[in-house]
Order: structure tokens, then C-alpha cells, then sequence
């Protein structure tokens, strides 16, 4: 079985098909992994959802959708002035635009989506969350740190299990090792050996004018693929 892991959608259900046309999951065999923040800056925040709700539905136990900070938002019961105020700044207009000519409203996906994300996914060799983590065990880190930090992650200092994230939005993927040092840029299109500790970040800037990326582990490797935002 494969762990299809991918990043940061950000409303472009483009690039998500065109994504998984070239990773061609098993829908038999792989387990498919969201890392969160399907909504906001794409203008297809809508698609993406109708996409995902039947990605969940094909793949069953095997379909993980993690949190991401937008998805917190749009999940909480109420936010701080400050928190409504980034949220708009990262987005949320272009989420109520894209439900809202489809004759619904953003709100309407909270229930599923309660239902349906988790905060962090543990697999074979490495971890999941989608913002940061300081400690080595998930369960030990405060819920800020996993799905909102923005800081963490560039840090480089964390050591713990290869624990998988998005969220920065970074040019390509990249590698933090914890040396405290500059991130290891990651080759597209190969199998590379997993590292077994530090951080891989697959947010690569979609929604923002760069890529969607996607990554292919199996049996103690990994390979990355990517479109641009825009592809279809």
C-alpha cells in the first residue's frame, strides 16, 4: 500500500484532479492523506469539496483529512476580532464567493467536515500534521503548534520522527533536518530515500501562483510530483 500525501489545496480543484491524474492512486490499495487548507485564495473552494466528499467516499478507512488553520476557522463556533481579520486577509472571501454561486453557503460543509478531520496521521516511517510540531510525540504538542504555527517548521531544530506538514508555502519541498540550518531543497520525479527524522513541507505556494505538490511514500521511500495551480 502507498500513502499518497497531499498539500495545501487552497481552492484550485484543477490542479487537485490534475494531481492525482498524474500520481494514479490505487483506489484498491493506496491511502490517500489531505494535510488540510482545501478552502480559500483558489476560486474553486466549492469543486473542492464536492471532490473530496467523493474521494472520502471511494476511499473509505483509507481517506485521512487532516486540519488545517482554515478549516479551523470555518469550523469554530466563534472567533476573536484578530482571528476573522487574518482569516479574511488569507481568503475567506473567495470560499463564501465560490459556495455562493453554487447556490450554498461555506457553512453548509461544517458538519461533514467535523465529522471528517482529524488533527495528525500516523503511518509507516513517518507522521502527519499540517502546520508544526516541537515534541516528539503528536499528543505532546499543544493544538496552536499543530495547526496554526507559521514558525516552528523554518526554526530547523526538530529532531523527533519524519513528521510530514504544509502550511508555509514554500517554493519547492523541502527537507528541515534540525541542524538549526538552511532546508534541503527535494528533487521532483524520483525515489529518494526517507529520512527518518525532521520535517518534509509539501506546501508549495498553491492558491498563491505556485504548485500543488503531492508525495508517494512506499516501503522506506519517497517520490514528489506537482502541477501548477492552474492546471486542469
Amino acid at each position: 500500500m502507498r500513502d499518497i500525501i497531499i498539500g495545501d489545496v487552497h481552492g484550485c480543484c484543477g490542479a487537485l484532479e490534475a494531481l492525482l491524474q498524474k500520481i494514479q492512486p490505487d483506489p484498491e490499495k493506496d491511502r490517500l492523506v489531505f494535510l488540510g487548507d482545501l478552502f480559500d485564495r483558489g476560486p474553486e473552494s466549492w469543486q473542492v469539496f464536492q471532490k473530496i466528499r467523493e474521494l472520502s467516499s471511494i476511499y473509505g478507512q483509507r481517506f485521512i483529512l487532516l486540519t488545517g488553520n482554515h478549516e479551523d476557522y470555518l469550523m469554530a463556533e466563534k472567533l476573536t476580532l484578530g482571528q476573522r481579520l487574518v482569516w479574511e486577509r488569507v481568503g475567506r472571501g473567495a470560499t463564501v464567493k465560490s459556495f455562493r454561486a453554487h447556490g450554498e453557503k461555506m457553512e453548509d460543509c461544517v458538519p461533514w467536515l467535523r465529522e471528517n478531520c482529524r488533527i495528525s496521521y500516523v503511518g509507516n516511517g513517518f507522521q502527519c500534521v499540517h502546520a508544526g510540531i516541537r515534541m516528539d510525540k503528536i499528543e505532546e504538542n499543544d493544538r496552536y503548534t499543530l495547526i496554526h504555527d507559521h514558525f516552528v517548521v523554518p526554526e530547523n531544530t526538530y529532531k523527533g520522527p519524519l513528521t510530514i506538514t504544509g502550511h508555509i508555502a514554500i517554493e519547492m519541498a523541502s527537507w528541515y533536518q534540525g541542524n538549526g540550518q538552511s532546508a534541503d531543497l527535494l528533487p521532483y520525479g524520483q525515489w529518494s530515500v526517507l529520512p527518518d527524522h525532521g520535517v518534509i513541507c509539501i506546501d508549495t505556494g498553491c492558491g498563491k501562483g505556485g504548485w500543488l505538490s503531492g508525495m508517494i511514500v512506499e516501503e522506506g521511500r519517497f517520490r514528489l510530483e506537482r502541477v501548477g495551480e492552474n492546471e486542469k
